[in-house]
């Protein structure tokens, strides 16, 4: 805890509140007296996140085609581009907050595997195809590399989920 305080110039109670928050998101585990360690997600888990987040996406490029979308993404183009960050714009060109709102939650679960999934595979090939056709508004394309893009990831689920298992079990912070 006083690690993460010091590194950001505040004392411990906000970044234990911070933690404690976390851990009520389901995003960080809190064990008692051990401290606060990432969550790991069974190969199940992480592939039933990776299809929600899927139909999420293709709903919100649906719900975009139709009402022309008007989130911003020209600005994502030129950013190095992370893979949430490319599925979250995707998912804002629906202008539906609960569509959004839900892509994230997916996305916030799953960033442990997507990280450990970067580190095994490297970042996917796709993403700069993914942004050039949401900012083209080439919807029918779009949903179609979305889909197979989640595929992909699905495919990768048991060995992400089995490589989390033996690496990522350090703890974040100590109490």
């Amino acid at each position: 805890m006083n690690e993460h305080a010091a590194a950001h110039g505040v004392s411990a109670t906000p970044v234990r509140e911070a933690f404690a928050k976390l851990a009520g998101e389901g995003l960080v585990e809190d064990r008692e007296r051990l401290g606060y360690f990432v969550p790991l997600l069974s190969s199940i888990e992480l592939t039933g996140l990776l299809e929600l987040l899927e139909l999420y996406l293709v709903r919100a490029i649906d719900h975009g085609r139709r009402c022309q979308g008007h989130a911003e993404v020209s600005g994502l183009a030129i950013e190095t581009l992370d893979e949430g960050k490319v599925l979250m714009a995707i998912a804002a060109c629906s202008d539906s907050p609960l569509l959004v709102e839900e892509a994230q939650r997916c996305l916030d679960r799953s960033a442990f595997a997507r990280l450990r999934g970067v580190e095994l595979y490297g970042p996917p090939a796709e993403l700069g195809a993914l942004m050039e056709l949401l900012v083209l508004r080439e919807w029918s394309k779009l949903a179609r590399h979305v889909r197979s893009h989640c595929r992909t990831s699905r495919a990768r689920a048991g060995e992400i989920s089995h490589s989390m298992a033996s690496t990522y079990r350090a703890t974040i912070a100590r109490k």
